[in-house]
Parts: structure tokens; sequence; C-alpha cells
């Protein structure tokens, strides 16, 4: 059993004292008199599949007859290219699940101020305005290296690396045994990998980075994102990651770990969910990303299936007592949790003993974590930040050095930050 009762979970949860009131901040009109129909747009992964959301919903709808929520995936390039064309087509959906981008809180109804908001993972983290426009489930890590302890023996690595010169030193000897030391892939995975890795080496020193670039006094050039980059550049040159990365599916990724093909794998917590359910032929092992100086990382983290309400809905009041049922119903919550190896305080699940030991890994780092991806509230990146980012890393693999994608990043940066 993993419990989310960690001491340090405690400062993730918010913890607030004013009353609980579920005061329906509607923007919209329920139908008088008639069925409500909610529409939440999901993000679907291997894991989170539309009938997962359809069974995570039921306990909600079989309490409120007249009330039915359909479950959309997204149809463009993923939840918030979706959301757009759904906005520009007139028909938004109600809920929205997933997605951390603040620049679409201005579509967002704002939650209410109850004590099920506050209690929510992330919620006051996200703030803008003064106004809470997201609540998540639980708490996602996302700087883990996950590795083949048989591959690992047969190389002749001992113990995890602790810097990144140690862990280049073991993706050699990995690749000297045979293996792919590094799994990377193209999609969304390239630069969100490199994000894991980067950011708790960025922001170990500087948790407001994303903030102080908006502000013009970090820059990409000048930090540990450049001393990243030029060890990612090195681990291309040397082959220590596949040269075809660019075309290698997420799926497929996860197939070349499972299958022992490759050593080692940086993913978020919820790749335990597959790696349990592909039942690999050796032991996985688990270790946070290494640091330039050895010390100990803080883990970048997300808020677990957060949801948010559309302005826009015609049904505001009944979509924001689903998103109060998705955070807070302990059923519900424990449901989300298990199926992506989450965490948060005071929820425990029968998990496997790669969880625990990433449960683990937060407490060694006291519960320490740095923003990822987007950020969270005043410490967001601009809009598009990932997909930029992912653009420029995938770009090194047809020869652009790490100098020119730090520069590039920097004029990006500055010519989409906030005014």
């Amino acid at each position: 059993m993993v419990s989310g009762s960690r001491r340090h979970l405690v400062k993730l949860g918010a913890i607030a004292v004013s009353a609980a009131l579920l005061t329906g901040c509607s923007t919209g009109t329920d139908s008088a008199g008639g069925d409500r129909n909610i529409r939440m747009l999901v993000n679907i992964t291997p894991v989170l599949t539309k009938q997962f959301y359809k069974d995570l919903v039921a306990g909600y709808v079989a309490g409120h007859p007249g009330v039915k929520v359909t479950i959309e995936a997204p149809t463009g390039r993923g939840i918030e290219d979706t959301l757009k064309q759904q906005l520009a087509a007139g028909s938004p959906p109600d809920v929205l699940a997933g997605g951390q981008n603040t620049a679409l809180a201005a579509q967002m109804a704002p939650l209410p101020d109850a004590q099920w908001v506050k209690d929510a993972p992330f919620a006051e983290a996200s703030k803008l305005d003064g106004k809470v426009w997201m609540a998540g489930t639980g708490v996602q890590l996302q700087s883990l290296v996950f590795y083949n302890k048989a591959a690992f023996a047969k190389a002749g690595v001992t113990g995890t690396p602790k810097t990144f010169d140690e862990f280049t030193a073991a993706l050699r000897k990995l690749k000297g045994a045979g293996y792919t030391p590094m799994q990377t892939g193209g999609e969304w995975t390239t630069g969100a990998q490199a994000l894991m890795m980067a950011n708790p080496n960025v922001m170990n020193t500087e948790p407001q980075w994303y903030a102080k670039r908006n502000k013009g006094s970090v820059t990409f050039a000048g930090s540990n994102y450049a001393k990243y980059l030029d060890v990612y550049q090195s681990w291309i040159k040397d082959g220590l990651v596949p040269k075809d990365a660019n075309g290698i599916k997420y799926q497929d990724m996860i197939n070349n770990f499972t299958a022992g093909k490759s050593a080692t794998m940086v993913m978020g917590n919820w790749l335990t969910a597959s790696l349990a359910g592909a039942k690999p032929g050796f032991d996985t092992g688990v270790f946070p990303v290494p640091t330039f100086d050895g010390s100990t990382p803080p883990q970048a983290a997300n808020p677990a299936m957060p949801y948010s309400v559309l302005k826009s809905s015609r049904h505001a009041d009944a979509a924001i007592d689903l998103v109060k049922y998705l955070v807070s119903d302990k059923k519900a919550i424990t449901k989300a949790l298990s199926a992506e190896g989450n965490f948060r305080t005071g929820y425990s699940y029968k998990t496997t003993p790669l969880t625990n030991d990433i449960a683990k890994l937060l407490d060694k780092a006291g519960g320490k974590t740095v923003a990822i991806g987007p950020g969270l509230g005043d410490n967001s990146s601009p809009a598009g930040f990932p997909d930029e980012f992912n653009t420029q890393v995938q770009s090194m693999y047809l020869g652009t050095t790490a100098d020119q994608v730090a520069r590039t990043m920097d004029k990006w940066w500055a010519a989409n930050a906030p005014k």
C-alpha cells in the first residue's frame, strides 16, 4: 500500500480554513426541466481511456438522476488543440479534464471559494488574478529515471547515478553491453523528457524561473537549461539515444523498454501502470534525474488529472458539482490515483513496489517539487512553450546545436512573454 499521508504532500494540499460552500458561480443556465448532458473533454492516454473516464463518472451519474456525462476524446492534435476548434465552432465542452496551460484560464469559470477546492492539490498554486480555475486530483511526479536492473548488472553499473557525469558514464557502459542506453522518442516526448531532466536542475535554486524569465531577469543561454542541452547534444553525438528518435512513437518507447531493448527511460510516474500491465521479464528500478552537483533534486510535478469548467457551459452548476465529485469523493480520487500511480495526502491504494519506491524518492527530496511543462499560476510559461521546446530539442537530431537551441528559446520567450 502506498499512502498519500506523507507529511510533505500536506503542503500540496493547500490546507485552508474557510467554510466549505458550493457557491455555484454559474455563468450559464441549466436546462429547465430537462436532462442535463455534461460534456467532458478528456486527455486520452494508454491508461486513461474513454472507458476509464466513463467508469470514473459512473458513481456521480448514478447519484444524480437527470444528469448525463458524455466523455469526449480529442479530435485534434491534443486536448488544447481540440478545445480551440470547439470554441471556434461555438460548441465547447462543459468540463475540461487535463491541460494546465494558463492561457486557457480566460475560458474557464472560477471555482467556488470552497474547502474542497482549497484541498485539491495545486488548486491554489494555479490561481490567476485571485481566482482558482483548476482543481487537481493528485500529485504527479515527472522527473523519474526508470531502469532495467538486469541491464545495469550486465553492464557493470553499480548504484544509481547522482550526477550527469555519472549518468553519461553509465549510459556508455549500457551501450557497450548492447542496450539502447536511453529510450527517447518523437511526438511530444522529446521535449517533455528534456524538461523532466532540465527543470529540477534549473529550479532547484530558482523555483520561480518561469516568472523570472517573463521579466527577462534570467535566460536559457545563461542557465542550467544550456548546460543540460550540452549534455543532450553529446548523447546524440555518442549514440546514447536513438538516432531515429523523432520517428519513434510513445507506445513504441514503452514497448522497447519493456522488451528489454533499452536500459533507461525518463518519464512520469504514470509509466508504472504501463509497466505493471506489460509485465517485463526483469526488475525495474527508479531513481530521480541526476543533478550537476550530485545534490538531491526536487521532483518536477504537476497536478494529476486536473479539471476546469468552461465559462460558456450551459450547465455550470452541475459541471462544478461534477468537478467537486471528481476531486473530493474518496472512491473517485482513489480510482484516479491508482490508475496512474499518483499521490495525495490521506489516500492509499494497493500498488506495486515500484510506486512505493517513487514515493520514497519524494520523501527523500523533502517533498520539494518544482514546475514542469507550462508551469502554474504566476510561475507559468507563455502559451506554447512545451511545444516550442519540443520542436527545438527535436531539431538537435538534425544538427542544431545546444547553443542555437538556447538562443532560439530566449528569442521565442521574449517574443511571447506576457507584456
